[in-house]
């Protein structure tokens, strides 16, 4: 075998079709319209080559043990077929091409580091079914590229530019495109399965000519800080790929994309950016998008059963009719202005006797027509002027919740409403929402578990049997809860509050308050304003809770527990940093009083 010296030459038109040419050195040499068809060039140097018009398919270039380096360092390729050529192992950095035709090759493990492989829309650069696997392509240019059918399982794409490449049935698993460049990408039916694509941006994501989805896996990727606006992603698979490899969603920012038909199911995205997406007919089972937003967000037909968690989500003015949520948290969330119409959000099958959980969410204007909400919790939700018209109720908890101006009607109950005068309501044997409005009100709620808000005015409320839910206004309110476990908020003015039989919650809000629990083991609420006077408070039995407001937070290491100098029998319980009096316990020396009574 001759191993021949052509560096620093001009060849042209030369036909090596065929030949053992392993070992030869070609560097710097010119080569045009030379032909190396199933030529072996094995251990060859073409380090800084120029090649015209050169047709190298099939040939052979990969590194053996007795012709260990191949490279190509530097070369520059214009109009070349290398398609089917085997390229394993060799060193492309810092090539040049254009109209380069790699079709088919072999590159496993090769070094393309800054190789320019670019082109443009007109003249794409042939890629379609090579070999990639393992290849270094860190800062390579692959502008406008065809990597159709390609695999790049495990190569380096950091710092790559894949500006108007197309991506269709492209396998990237497990690649790493850290600070790399995505713009202007034809995506279709790819795979990024265990992908590195953190802090990645992607910009004008379409699919290929004639669909409407890009059908791409990111099964198990690393997506923290992937920032995607206005693309199309439908059909995406974001699932865990394993119990070892779960898809990482931290921080991950999709808005105003298309993602309908993506599949969610399971994964952990606590506050995924999905503003504006379209999420129509998506599987989000089971998944984790705690304090997500997910603002004006479609989700018309989506799957949210499996229990998953919304708590603290913003969901303003999100589409959420016809969609099913049985057993979904939704605790804390920001649902302003949705539309809830005709979706469930029932138990589901975990024998929890609870439904969807709507505790504390923020619903002010939102639609809940035909909705089915049986055993759901919204306890302490803002539900002012949404409208329930024809929802399904039944267990539904509403204790603490604002009805204000809502249209709504209780299962098996009444909803009440009084005038700006001083009325006299008293509700049913079942459950009753009682809203006195402006005046002097009287309201009772006689049996079932009663909803009664007094309004503005000095109102009178008593609860009846049933676990009640009292609010007294801004007046000096008289609250009695009566039988049952009951709740009860005096607010603004000087109330007096007893709660009756039953372990009872009392919170005399601002003003100086008078509290009695009765029978039971109360809860009485202290320090949200003024003094309030506890009457009847039973060490080792009740309970103290202090005020937690939106600026407030009140500790027991704030306070300071003594005797009351005036009547002795008594306890002060004050603010050390102001000496303000929160409390006077009548009946109860302050020594008995420590943080064990305090919830």
């Amino acid at each position: 075998m001759a191993v021949f010296n052509f560096s620093n030459q001009t060849l042209q038109g030369n036909n090596f079709n065929g030949q053992n040419l392993n070992g030869s050195n070609f560097f710097k040499t010119e080569l045009l319209g030379v032909s190396f068809v199933d030529t072996l060039l094995r251990g060859t140097n073409f380090e800084e080559s120029k090649w015209l018009n050169v047709n190298a398919s099939n040939a052979n270039f990969r590194p053996t043990t007795n012709f260990p380096t191949t490279t190509f360092f530097k070369a520059n390729l214009e109009n070349v077929n290398l398609s089917g050529a085997n390229l394993r192992d060799v060193n492309l950095s810092e090539i040049s091409t254009k109209g380069i035709n790699l079709s088919n090759a072999q590159l496993q493990n090769a070094n393309l580091f800054k190789a320019n492989i670019s082109g443009e829309q007109s003249e794409r650069p042939n890629l379609s079914g090579a070999n990639l696997t393992g290849a270094n392509l860190n800062e390579a240019n692959l502008k406008a590229a065809d990597l159709t059918d390609a695999n790049f399982t495990n190569a380096n794409l950091q710092k790559a530019s894949l500006e108007g490449t197309i991506l269709d049935n492209t396998n990237f698993t497990g690649a790493d495109f850290r600070e790399s460049n995505f713009t202007d990408i034809t995506l279709s039916n790819s795979i990024f399965d265990l992908a590195n694509l953190s802090d990645v941006q992607w910009s004008d994501v379409s699919a290929a000519a004639g669909a409407t989805s890009t059908n791409s896996s990111f099964r198990g990727a690393n997506l923290t800080n992937f920032s995607a606006e206005d693309l199309n992603l439908a059909g995406a698979d974001f699932t865990n790929f394993d119990a070892s490899n779960p898809t990482i969603l931290t921080g991950i920012s999709l808005a105003d994309s298309v993602l309908n038909e993506t599949n969610f199911s399971g994964v952990s995205a606590e506050g995924i950016f999905l503003e504006k997406a379209d999420l129509t007919n998506a599987n989000l089972s089971g998944a984790d998008l705690s304090n997500a937003n997910l603002k004006a967000a479609i989700l018309t037909g989506a799957n949210l059963t499996g229990g998953i968690q919304l708590d603290g989500a913003f969901l303003e003015e999100v589409n959420l009719s016809g969609v099913n949520l049985t057993d979904g948290n939704l605790a804390g969330a920001n649902l302003n202005k949705a539309n809830l119409s005709n979706g469930t959000f029932i138990d589901g099958a975990d024998a929890d006797t609870v439904g969807a959980d709507f505790s504390g969410i923020s619903f002010v204007d939102g639609i809940a027509i035909n909705g089915d909400f049986t055993n759901a919790s919204f306890v302490n939700a803002d539900l002012s002027k949404a409208d329930f018209t024809g929802a399904i109720l039944t267990g539904a908890d509403f204790t603490g919740a604002n009805l204000t101006d809502t249209i709504i009607t209780l299962p098996g109950g009444s909803t009440i409403t009084g005038t700006s005068g001083a009325d006299s309501l008293t509700g049913t044997a079942q459950a009753d929402l009682i809203d006195g409005l402006g005046g002097n009100d009287t309201i009772g709620g006689l049996d079932g578990n009663d909803t009664l808000l007094g309004g503005a005015g000095r109102d009178s409320l008593q609860g009846g049997a049933g676990n009640d839910s009292l609010e007294g206004g801004g007046g000096a309110d008289t609250l009695l809860g009566g039988a049952g476990n009951d709740f009860l908020f005096g607010n603004g003015g000087n109330d007096s509050l007893q709660g009756g039989g039953g372990a009872d919650f009392l919170a005399g809000g601002s003003g100086n308050d008078t509290l009695f629990g009765n029978a039971g083991a109360d809860v009485f609420e202290i320090g949200q304003g003024g003094t309030d006077i506890i009457k009847d408070f039973v060490d080792g039995v009740d309970l103290f809770a202090l005020f937690e407001g939106a600026t407030t937070e009140i500790q027991f290491t704030d306070l300071t527990i003594g005797a009351d100098s005036a009547v002795s029998s008594n306890t002060l319980i004050s603010l050390t940093a102001t000496n303000e009096i929160i409390a006077i316990v009548e009946g109860v020396n302050f020594s008995l009083i420590t943080e064990a009574d305090f919830d």
